[in-house]
């Protein structure tokens, strides 16, 4: 028992993040690779459509395979459990707005999205998270609507579109 102790401190169980980290981009790039493997990168001697997606997906996937052989070659902090509740409340928030900017309006859908992200973090205060949505959509309506002028319906069950 006295040379069990004797080799210093155990180290904690799991994947490295840097590891993990490298591991997600290659996967995301593999994704993106083969989500545009039908457009043309070329197109007669010009740029193609596929050009773009293609080398950034190339460029992600050297990039995770940097962070993950340097996360094999150096001991950093280890992942010891997943934790869904952030990627699932903010992926929620995301496919809420969605699906409810159409019918809803962004004066709406807006502070949806920022109420259900908030979710995401069990340390988040309820006038905290609403001041911010207020302001953060405010912000939105602004610039998308007003200074871009794009067309985003506000409110279309109170103002029309």
């Amino acid at each position: 028992m006295a040379a069990d102790r004797a080799e210093g401190p155990a180290r904690p169980a799991g994947v490295p993040r840097d590891v993990a980290a490298g591991i997600f981009l290659i996967a995301v790039a593999t994704f993106g690779y083969f989500g545009t493997w039908s457009l043309p990168a070329m197109d007669h001697a010009a740029v193609g459509p596929g050009l773009m997606p293609k080398g950034v997906s190339l460029l992600l996937g050297g990039i995770g395979i940097l962070v993950t052989c340097l996360g094999f070659a150096t001991l950093r902090e280890r992942i010891e459990a997943m934790l869904l509740r952030g990627p699932i409340f903010v992926l929620g928030a995301v496919a809420l707005f969605a699906a409810t900017v159409r019918t809803m309006g962004l004066a709406f859908a807006g502070p949806i999205a920022v109420i259900v992200s908030a979710l995401a973090d069990r340390d988040s205060r309820p006038m905290e998270i609403i001041v911010f949505a207020v302001v953060m959509s405010a912000f939105c309506i602004g610039l998308f609507k007003y200074a871009l002028q794009l067309p985003i319906p506000l409110a279309p069950m109170l103002l029309g579109y």
